[in-house]
């Protein structure tokens, strides 16, 4: 009975084990949900509110920081909090749906009338039409990922 005992409690620490391993190896792949009006933007301290402009940076490490503004984003990268080469993605809102998506896909536009968090006033879109709809109502500057940066 005794060795049944070991057996059985040598065979669940084996699955239990094997099962986190393979936790630990999973893709973290894709945004994380920002909880807005309850996350704080890791940059500028204040709360994550509107989901048109809330940003994320995921780190190769499987860190997640969420940010109120890309110019916030930008900024904490710009100041070696984390370094660009250790950010796996970085996410942003499509203005219109509010999906998070990767920066690099989107179109953006930079108008004083989109009013953001902090004042960027960069909005991303999932398509052009809808980001030159919005800069026919809006004005404003299209502007690529890269342009962000400079």
């Amino acid at each position: 009975m005794r060795n049944n005992t070991l057996f059985f409690s040598t065979i669940g620490f084996v699955v239990f084990s094997l099962f986190l391993g393979l936790q630990a190896c999973t893709s973290t792949a894709g945004p994380k949900p920002i909880k807005y009006g309850k996350d704080q933007c890791v940059y500028c301290k204040m709360t994550v509110s509107d989901p048109r402009f809330g940003t994320q940076l995921q780190t190769k490490k499987g860190r997640v920081y969420n940010f109120d503004d890309v110019q916030c984003m930008i900024a904490f990268v710009k100041e070696s909090q984390v370094k660009k080469e250790d950010v796996a993605a970085f996410y942003l809102p499509d203005f219109v749906s509010n999906e998070l998506l990767p920066a690099e896909d989107l179109y953006y536009l930079h108008s004083e009338g989109l009013k953001s968090p902090m004042r960027g006033d960069i909005a991303a879109f999932a398509d052009k039409e809808a980001m030159e709809k919005a800069r026919k109502e809006l004005g404003g500057t299209p502007l690529s990922w890269n342009d962000l940066w400079n």
